[in-house]
């Protein structure tokens, strides 16, 4: 006969195994791996043509530049006006209206050394009476050289500058040289009238063929006691 401690025992060893065989765990077969590799894909590069364009230049050796060639044509043009013109002038210096006889003349160049500006192309001066002897109204002695001024006596200064193009020329007063007395004129024939030094403005003369036309503007310094004054005259002739 089995005994109550036998059964008790023999039910505990069942329940232990049916617990045993639930806890079993089902583990799937691994899914299997392809072992062939996709082959790469390759892409076949496209060459882009390359075009190169030669210009060819072609080059001329000049003897003169164009800039050359024109200064030298100009020179030549101012040179081709030199000479000894007579001229009248006509304007107002100081109030007093005045009409002249003149002599204009164009010489070349007087000193290309020693000048305090640049060398003149040619050189030009202007003179009607004798300012500093007879002062009159209108009366005047400029030259862009002093050398240019006859009687004078001085040495070849250069007195102002002188630019030219073609058969225009151009003449401007340097201020630093009208305390040397060279240029002058005067507004009225007072016996203590003024002598008037240029200082600014311009003479401008055009020569064509044997015609003459031309202005002066001058501003002229008359020292401590003479107020500036202004000269201003047409040339032609």
């Amino acid at each position: 006969m089995i005994s109550n401690r036998k059964i008790l025992t023999l039910l505990a060893a069942g329940l232990l195994l049916t617990t045993g065989c639930d806890s079993v765990r089902q583990v799937a077969s691994p899914a299997a791996v392809s072992t062939t590799a996709t082959p790469p894909t390759t892409e076949t590069p496209t060459d882009t043509p390359t075009t190169t364009e030669t210009t060819a230049e072609t080059t001329s050796e000049e003897t003169t530049t164009e800039e050359e060639t024109t200064t030298s044509e100009t020179e030549e043009a101012s040179r081709s006006t030199t000479g000894s013109y007579d001229v009248t002038i006509s304007g107002s210096v100081s109030g007093h209206s005045f009409r002249r006889s003149a002599t204009l003349r164009i010489v070349e160049t007087i000193s290309s050394t020693g000048s305090t500006n640049d060398v003149n192309p040619v050189d030009v001066c202007l003179a009607s009476g004798n300012p500093a002897a007879q002062p009159q109204p209108g009366a005047i002695r400029f030259g862009s050289n002093s050398g240019c001024l006859s009687g004078t006596g001085a040495a070849d200064l250069d007195l102002a500058s002188v630019d030219a193009d073609g058969g225009t020329i151009d003449v401007e007063p340097v201020e630093s040289m009208a305390a040397t007395g060279g240029n002058l004129f005067t507004a009225s024939t007072s016996i203590a009238a003024c002598p008037y030094y240029p200082v600014s403005g311009r003479l401008r003369v055009t020569v064509d063929g044997g015609d003459v036309s031309g202005s002066v503007e001058f501003t002229g310094y008359g020292g401590a006691f003479c107020p500036s004054t202004v000269y201003d005259a047409k040339i032609s002739g």
